[in-house]
């Protein structure tokens, strides 16, 4: 009998790069800082969605410039050993999905700057006419809620077949929901934090490099299994229609 298959689904900003490109590009162009923080904090202690956080972070923006925001997407470095994990899944015939809460514009510019073709999700800049200022458009959001800006879980569950084992890999705050319906968790920094707290099962991770190494030895284990409470959540959800 064949082995499951993975899919294999990561977060970008923090987790592919190594910064996340819209703190720093809030750092340039949002001068209220303290009205910032209070925002981020807010969506940090879960008083508000990731899509009030970002229309908020979005209302504080000032003297908006595309060229300056370029010159911040154009210096973001890829984890070292990213690289080098999307040949291993190449190789593994693993498919590599990207579920960002990060924006569309910039994930599309960093990975052709680095001659990668990875299917993703996530939120949509909108420029005005003039690319002086910017809006947003979320549409990967689920309609039943409103936290999440693009709904990982749905997007993860709709992506793996009952026969096949999904594989998650994040680092913070907008990866806490899709864990819980993930079978192989893969967690760093307060995503790591929040998986021991709500005794989900995870691999904690510094580089690619140590995910790659996991990986090969569950696959050579050829004990590959769904996680019972996992499957049970995903069932939850198909049961409420």
């Amino acid at each position: 009998m064949d082995q499951p298959k993975l899919k294999i689904f990561s977060d970008f900003d923090g987790t592919i790069t190594l910064y996340d490109t819209w703190i720093e590009m809030g750092e340039r162009f949002i001068n209220e800082k303290e009205k910032w923080a209070d925002v981020i904090k807010s969506f940090e202690e879960q008083k508000i969605g990731a899509r009030e956080c970002f229309l908020k972070e979005c209302d504080l923006i000032e003297n908006f410039d595309l060229d300056e925001f370029n010159r911040i997407i154009d210096s973001q470095r890829l984890d070292p050993m990213f690289l080098q994990f999307v040949e291993f899944c190449n190789v593994r015939n693993m498919p590599l999905m990207i579920l960002s809460e990060g924006m569309d514009y910039y994930i599309k510019r960093i990975l052709d700057n680095n001659s990668l073709d990875i299917p993703f999700y996530a939120n949509k800049i909108v420029f005005s006419g003039d690319k002086k200022s910017i809006g947003l458009e979320f549409p990967n959001a689920d309609s039943d809620c409103t936290k999440c800006g693009t709904s990982k879980r749905n997007i993860l569950m709709n992506n793996t077949a009952d026969d096949e084992i999904s594989v998650f890999i994040g680092d913070g705050f907008s990866d806490a929901c899709v864990v819980n319906y993930a079978d192989i968790v893969f967690a760093k920094k307060s995503l790591a934090s929040y998986c021991w707290k709500n005794n989900i099962t995870y691999h904690e991770y510094q580089t690619f490099g140590d995910i790659k190494k996991k990986l090969e030895r569950i696959l050579e284990s050829k004990k590959l299994k769904h996680r019972d409470a996992a499957k049970n959540k995903r069932r939850e959800v198909f049961l409420r229609g």
